[in-house]
């Protein structure tokens, strides 16, 4: 797969595996686009991707957008007039916590975010990728979205919800030309797995404890290895993409270790109620 001079747009670009990935691509020699919604972070994150540019005819911009909100996305990028040939979706958060205390705009924001978000502004690249018959696509998902995590009732639904858009939008758009990807990371090392594991309920805490246990320190990964193994797998034309060894192993069983932790989480819950 040849990236040079190709036009790549990532939302999330600012920060995490869209950051990484867009100084990827800069090596590369793509025309890097990173959206998210803070300024001030977007122009500190392009001056950055830019310092690993191999040309000086390369471009490079950021817009500052909303994903979760279309009408504000429809406004921002007509101005665009790129014809992008990758869109990387990676913009997510993540905001675990007890169900029973969850406030609903929790999870209204989560699914807007994660899965709208991504709908959105596929919705909006797509039709020149379509025009030019050639393009590809890549959504970033979650190895959440193969099981359920006691704690995770906002997160892991919406990601679930991108691995299906995904599989839906790949058999209709292969007749045109156009590639889907979606990636199943585990817990990569950026800021919002950090501001996940702070507010994680003490059972979750304890079945990745589990996890690393059973998996090792390896379990998690850098957003520059998580860069890595999504080109490579871009460049496979790889429909699932999974890092490494643990990944695939932890896909391959996720029926066995979703049970698993479901059994270690009633267990733990039913410990903790009897408190």
């Amino acid at each position: 797969m040849n990236l040079l001079n190709k036009n790549v747009m990532i939302s999330g670009g600012s920060s995490g595996i869209g950051f990484a990935l867009a100084k990827e691509f800069a090596t590369l020699g793509a025309n890097i686009t990173i959206l998210a919604r803070r300024k001030e972070l977007l122009e500190t994150a392009l001056l950055d991707i830019r310092k690993s540019a191999i040309s000086p005819d390369q471009q490079f911009k950021w817009i500052s957008a909303d994903v979760s909100n279309f009408d504000e996305l429809k406004r921002v990028l007509s101005a665009d007039k790129t014809s992008y040939d990758i869109l990387i979706n990676s913009a997510g958060i993540a905001y675990p916590g007890k169900f029973v205390d969850m406030d609903p705009a929790i999870f209204k924001n989560v699914i807007d975010i994660n899965y709208l978000g991504t709908v959105y502004l596929t919705k909006m690249i797509l039709p020149k990728m379509i025009e030019k018959k050639s393009g590809y696509i890549v959504n970033i998902s979650s190895i959440a979205a193969l099981g359920g995590i006691y704690g995770h009732t906002a997160y892991a639904p919406s990601k679930y919800a991108v691995r299906g858009f995904s599989r839906c939008l790949r058999s209709e758009l292969k007749s045109y030309g156009i590639d889907v990807s979606v990636v199943l990371p585990q817990d990569t090392d950026t800021p919002q797995l950090a501001f996940d594991q702070s507010l994680s309920p003490e059972i979750t805490k304890k079945i990745n404890h589990l996890i690393e246990n059973i998996f090792g320190s390896a379990s998690s990964v850098s957003a520059e290895k998580a860069a890595d193994y999504i080109i490579s797998g871009m460049r496979k034309k790889k429909f699932t993409i999974l890092f490494g060894i643990e990944g695939k192993i932890g896909a391959l069983i996720s029926p066995l270790l979703d049970r698993l932790f479901y059994k270690y989480a009633v267990y733990l819950s039913k410990k903790e109620l009897t408190k």
